[in-house]
C-alpha cells in the first residue's frame, strides 16, 4: 500500500494561509523521488521552494512572497513512495489559499505532434494570465502542467479569467520558449477554466 497522510501543518486546503513552512507526516517511512523534477508548485514561484524528507515527514520551505487572494497547489505526482516497497502515493496535492476561499476551476486537453499525430510526454504545458504574445519568451508562466502517456494535461485550482495556453519542449528547465528549433504549440485564442474542466482543447506541436 502507498503511504497515507496522517497530519498536515498547516492543514491541507487551509485558507488565509500565512506560513512559510509546510510539514506533512505519513503513516510509514517514505522517500521522495527527485522533487525538483517531479513536484509542481502552482502558481509557479520565482524562488524554488526547498523540499526535503526525513523518516515519515516531508518539509516544504517557501521563499517567495505569496500573492494575495491566490490559491496555490503543490502537486507531488508520484514522487512520494514508501521506503521498503517503493509504492507511490499517486496524485497527491497539497492546496492552500492566501485568501478566504479555494479556487476550484479546471482546464484540460491534449497535445499531439502535428507531423505524426503521436505524443511526446516530455512536453510542458504552460498557462499565462498575461495575454501579450511576448510573454511566452520573456517571462515564466503562471501555471505549468505535465502530459501523461496519452498526451493529456489538466490544470486544477485555477481562478476565473482569460489565459493564454502553450506547450513547449522545456529542455533547460526555465519554462520559457527560447529556442525556435524546439517543439512548440499554442491555442489560437484565449482559454477559460470551468468547474468541470474543459478537456476538448487540442494543441498540435511543431518545430
Amino acid at each position: 500500500l502507498p503511504p497515507v497522510l496522517m497530519q498536515a501543518s498547516p492543514s491541507n486546503h487551509a485558507v488565509n494561509f500565512k506560513a512559510n513552512k509546510i510539514t506533512l507526516v505519513f503513516d510509514e517511512y517514505i522517500q521522495l523521488d527527485n522533487p525538483l523534477q517531479n513536484v509542481i508548485v502552482s502558481p509557479l514561484p520565482k524562488k524554488t521552494p526547498f523540499i526535503d524528507f526525513k523518516l515519515k515527514t516531508i518539509t516544504v520551505k517557501l521563499f517567495d512572497t505569496l500573492r494575495p487572494n491566490t490559491t496555490y497547489s503543490i502537486q507531488f505526482g508520484k514522487s512520494i513512495r514508501d521506503l521498503n516497497e517503493n509504492n507511490p502515493l499517486t496524485g497527491f496535492d497539497y492546496v492552500f489559499s492566501t485568501g478566504n476561499y479555494i479556487d476550484s476551476l479546471q482546464l484540460g486537453g491534449t497535445v499531439m505532434l502535428a507531423e505524426s499525430g503521436t505524443v511526446d510526454s516530455t512536453l510542458t504545458v504552460t498557462l499565462y494570465a498575461d495575454l501579450r504574445d511576448s510573454a511566452v519568451y520573456k517571462q515564466k508562466p503562471d501555471y505549468i502542467a505535465k502530459l501523461n502517456k496519452e498526451g493529456q494535461f489538466l490544470f486544477k485550482n485555477l481562478s476565473p479569467g482569460n489565459y493564454a495556453l502553450f506547450a513547449i519542449k522545456d529542455e533547460g528547465g526555465q519554462f520559457i520558449y527560447n529556442n525556435p528549433t524546439q517543439l512548440f504549440a499554442f491555442a489560437d485564442s484565449t482559454v477559460h477554466p470551468t468547474i468541470s474542466g474543459d478537456t476538448n482543447i487540442r494543441l498540435f506541436a511543431y518545430t
